[in-house]
């Protein structure tokens, strides 16, 4: 399904983007020596990248084999982390920050199962100036790419309303999040993903986290549709 090379393009700028901020905020938070979400930036960072490549072709310098071989490993990595949390926590419950359920890996194994399924039915290779907004790659299942879009457009909307969450936090958390700081460094500190903007640094901030995500649910979903 061909599409304007112009949207591909500012769908890869945006992938850009995210991979460098995913990046940076693994580095400060490992600076500041805050806890951080590294399964999931780490995979946003390289979800990013790939995508940008299957935009973009030209841009891409990473064989689509080891593509595969490293979002199959992503899978793998975050469906052990479901059953771990399935175990400890129940289909149903949450962390024990209360925050995260299982969704929470469940659908980063699901953007991981996603990329697979893209590389599969004939991504761009490195080099070509064949783009998917050309219309490169065969056309897959209609039926199950349309589920993938409805899950990932889901979760979009789903960490939409999760963003305006973290600006309705109790004071309490705050009081507890100061309390923490200030306990010395033999005292844990909670997730940052778990701390108001007013507690975290302002580039660690929840907001921007769930906004990668967002973006890469969007871009990825755009992807699969023009496999359709």
């Amino acid at each position: 399904m061909p599409h304007p090379t112009w949207l591909a393009y500012g769908f890869a700028v945006v992938m850009v983007v995210v991979s460098l901020y995913c990046v940076g905020r693994l580095l400060l938070a490992k600076r500041l020596s805050r806890r951080s979400h590294h399964d999931v930036n780490t995979s946003h960072v390289l979800m990013g990248l790939a995508m940008v490549g299957m935009l973009v072709p030209r841009w891409n310098y990473v064989p689509n084999g080891v593509w595969e071989i490293i979002f199959s490993l992503i899978a793998l990595l975050f469906l052990v982390l479901s059953i771990g949390f399935a175990a400890r926590h129940g289909l149903k419950g949450t962390d024990d920050a209360h925050v995260h359920h299982i969704s929470h890996y469940l659908i980063h194994m699901v953007m991981a199962c996603a990329m697979l399924y893209m590389y599969w039915l004939g991504a761009p290779q490195a080099g070509s100036y064949m783009s998917m907004s050309s219309g490169a790659g065969s056309a897959g299942d209609p039926g199950l790419t349309l589920l993938l879009v409805g899950i990932l457009f889901a979760s979009a909307a789903w960490q939409l309303d999760a963003v305006s969450r973290f600006s309705r936090q109790p004071r309490a958390l705050v009081s507890v999040s100061n309390a923490a700081a200030t306990a010395g460094p033999g005292h844990a500190m909670a997730d940052e993903g778990e701390i108001p903007d007013d507690v975290s640094p302002r580039w660690l901030a929840p907001r921007l986290e769930i906004g990668c995500h967002i973006a890469m649910c969007l871009t990825m979903g755009y992807m699969l549709v023009l496999m359709l």
